[in-house]
């Protein structure tokens, strides 16, 4: 673990909370509060302009010299109730230079207000979007925590629909199901910073409900899904963070379904550390997915 990563990790652990269902949280507040402290200036060369892809808003990052037929479709994380285009600014706008891929990232709607399924029908919207502009081998899905779940729930589902599917997916520490607890769940506890019981509070905010079948619809927790002929995975996660078994228990999952998944757990770090591009460790996994996003997508 470098230093940066040490002190930002017990600057953020200082601040981890317990969901309280007696006392809910302004989530509405919350998302102004971050977008609030996020820097507005983007890198030199990286420019962005707001799109539409079918109904849904999104932020296109772009470079006038990178390719115009492959890009990348970009979702955020923030538990299914936060988070936003320009809170993950400081990774898009840093994948759009490390990869010399123009970037989409999405701005779905968010629980509690829009519970499930709208989320993942946003984004698989915006996915059938950009498909037709550039194939499903033009295209490289990614999102982390959160976002990296409805990523993987978007590939479900157009995999489902007989879409054509992305050259490649790259994961950051997906959320995978809601209904089991696993041994990272709790063993990491006091190792990460995140949501301390995020699991009852995405039942509470996001899913609304105990039916089994919206618990397991695969689109909600794309563990239940079929990974048979899924595009190839790189899945990132730490190994001392609450999710790390949904991370590994998925690779292996889909390693089953004889998917092309590669899992690395980097050591002793923060949940979706890749957030901050300015971190040593950050920087080795920006290098990984930019070598693994280039081995994939030759279109």
């Amino acid at each position: 673990m470098s230093l940066m990563q040490k002190i930002m990790f017990q600057i953020i652990k200082r601040g981890q909370t317990s969901y309280d269902p007696s006392r809910p949280r302004d989530y509405a507040a919350n998302r102004a509060a971050e977008e609030k402290g996020v820097p507005q200036k983007l890198p030199k060369g990286i420019m962005s302009r707001e799109v539409m892809l079918d109904s849904i808003e999104g932020e296109l990052l772009y470079s006038d010299n990178n390719p115009k037929n492959k890009c990348i479709m970009y979702i955020h994380g923030g538990g299914f109730v936060t988070g936003s285009t320009k809170t993950v600014r400081p990774l898009t706008s840093e994948l759009v230079k490390q990869t010399g891929y123009n970037l989409y990232s999405i701005r779905y709607r968010l629980a509690p207000e829009h519970p499930f399924p709208a989320a993942p029908e946003d984004c698989f919207r915006a996915y059938c979007a950009l498909e037709k502009k550039y194939g499903g081998d033009g295209i490289v899905i990614m999102g982390e925590s959160a976002g990296a779940t409805l990523a993987l729930a978007t590939v479900l589902r157009a995999k489902d629909e007989g879409i054509s599917l992305p050259a490649c997916a790259v994961v950051i520490a997906p959320a995978v199901q809601f209904d089991q607890e696993f041994p990272s769940h709790r063993n990491n506890l006091a190792t990460d910073c995140m949501v301390s019981n995020l699991t009852e509070e995405v039942r509470a905010t996001y899913l609304i409900s105990d039916d089994p079948s919206v618990i397991r619809n695969p689109y909600a927790a794309p563990y239940y899904g079929d990974y048979t002929g899924f595009p190839p995975t790189l899945i990132i996660a730490s190994d001392s963070e609450v999710l790390r078994d949904d991370s590994v228990f998925l690779h292996e999952k889909m390693k089953r379904s004889e998917a092309e998944s590669r899992l690395h757990l980097y050591h002793n770090m923060m949940h979706i550390f890749p957030v901050a591009p300015s971190l040593p460790e950050s920087k080795e996994a920006l290098r990984e997915i930019r070598k693994f996003i280039s081995e994939k997508s030759k279109k």
